[in-house]
């Protein structure tokens, strides 16, 4: 990915996260905007989100999105003053495999301190 490409991508990120705190407040309070890439041609920005809920959270975060990504593309417009803004294709991350693993590496790693200290 290029310096360009990497710069829009962020400063998306950044405005759609913002955009969905300011206008949104209530209905986006469970979503993270967790990444966002966009093509060689800058015409299509994929944006991943994480939904902390359970099923009906993370639908109910899908509805809202669909809803509002004319609107959001508006806005990412307006900020990156491109000739025309990325069409926006949300699509969910999955953290929780993510987090999962995290703590279970951090429980490992209490376990062997905890071995280590009695041992001593």
């Amino acid at each position: 990915m290029s310096q360009r490409q990497l710069r829009v991508a962020e400063l998306v990120q950044r405005e759609i996260s913002l955009a969905l705190r300011q206008s949104w407040t209530t209905e986006a309070a469970l979503i993270t905007i967790t990444r966002a890439s966009i093509s060689p041609d800058l015409r299509q920005m994929r944006i991943g989100y994480a939904v902390a809920g359970d099923a009906k959270a993370s639908k109910a975060a899908r509805a809202l999105l669909k809803k509002i990504r004319g609107e959001l593309r508006t806005t990412v417009g307006r900020t990156l003053q491109m000739k025309s803004s990325p069409e926006l294709i949300f699509t969910p991350d999955d953290i929780t495999g993510g987090v999962a693993r995290v703590q279970a590496m951090l429980d490992e790693m209490s376990r062997e301190d905890k071995a280590k200290s009695s041992e001593g």
